[in-house]
């Protein structure tokens, strides 16, 4: 039975890694189907991620320059 579930879990790794952008659409697509679509609390989450990320190469950037 182990085997089994080796075989098959080399089969979806070297799947992932010959069709990395089906790989990629495949699991987002299951990631919104289970979580019930895409909510104003992912899109919050988005957000604050890029907002972060934003202001921290803005602070970086302005640290350079003085």
């Amino acid at each position: 039975m182990k085997t089994e579930g080796r075989k098959s879990l080399l089969y979806l790794l070297r799947f992932a890694a010959r069709h990395p952008m089906r790989t990629l659409r495949r699991n987002h697509g299951k990631t919104i189907s289970l979580t019930g679509g895409f909510g104003i609390g992912q899109c919050i989450g988005c957000g604050a991620f890029v907002a972060a990320v934003v202001g921290w190469l803005a602070y970086q950037y302005v640290t350079h320059l003085t």
